[in-house]
């Protein structure tokens, strides 16, 4: 449900965003966060990390970047397949 947004209201890379909040798995949410590696910023991180139930601690962008990965990363691990 993409809200009706100009292009001067939609944040920097927005359809990222939009593709992460809309990933089914972690493994494709890993693979978002990858590509945005050295394009993450601050709005980004605590956007996904709020979709994804977590805190990631303010500082720097590198650390948090990390920790998000490592979130996901632990989530991916327990992730069930249901239709296994």
């Amino acid at each position: 449900m993409e809200q009706n947004l100009t292009p001067e209201e939609k944040p920097e890379k927005y359809e990222e965003l939009m593709a992460f909040l809309d990933a089914e798995t972690y493994a494709e949410k890993l693979e978002i966060l990858t590509k945005l590696q050295f394009e993450i910023n601050d709005y980004l991180i605590d956007t996904m990390a709020v979709a994804m139930d977590v805190v990631i601690p303010e500082g720097d962008i590198d650390d948090r970047y990390r920790q998000l990965r490592a979130c996901i990363m632990a989530h991916q691990k327990y992730e069930v397949n249901r239709f296994r």
